[in-house]
């Protein structure tokens, strides 16, 4: 499997603008925020290509896509070279990283009060599943 042209662009988009919002980009945003020249229903086919290949993730059924830790990685390594990144979008995905652990760290206190019995292990475990794989049942094939 690899990218078309315009699945990267879709890829580079959503990328740039969860790393801009820090919330999931879904289709009609980008039909009608970007001049894609495609329905979105071809944007909906694309995202989905790109969440089989494991770059984005869906955190809720109706809602948009964020990039996995597989996307992160390939839109560094593969699209944009560490040295392209501005300082200001450094500070953004730093300022992003550093409220999800302070969030998972916030739900991990109010887990560890209600269910005494999970360890920190096991939750953290959970919570990257839960973030980065989008499956319950485990890794996805």
């Amino acid at each position: 499997m690899s990218l078309g042209n315009r699945q990267q662009e879709i890829f580079e988009i959503v990328v740039e603008e969860f790393i801009k919002s820090a919330r999931p980009v879904g289709s009609e945003f980008l039909a009608e925020n970007y001049d894609l020249k495609i329905s979105s229903a071809t944007i909906r086919n694309d995202l989905a290509y790109l969440e089989e290949l494991g770059f984005l993730a869906k955190p809720h059924t109706s809602g948009g896509r964020i990039p996995t830790s597989r996307g992160w990685h390939f839109f560094t390594h593969e699209i944009r070279e560490p040295d392209e990144f501005s300082m200001e979008e450094m500070a953004r995905l730093n300022a992003l990283t550093n409220k999800l652990l302070n969030t998972s760290q916030e739900i991990m206190l109010c887990v560890s009060k209600i269910f005494p019995e999970v360890s920190d292990e096991f939750f953290k475990k959970f919570i990257i599943d839960k973030l980065f794989k989008g499956n319950k049942y485990g890794r996805r094939k």
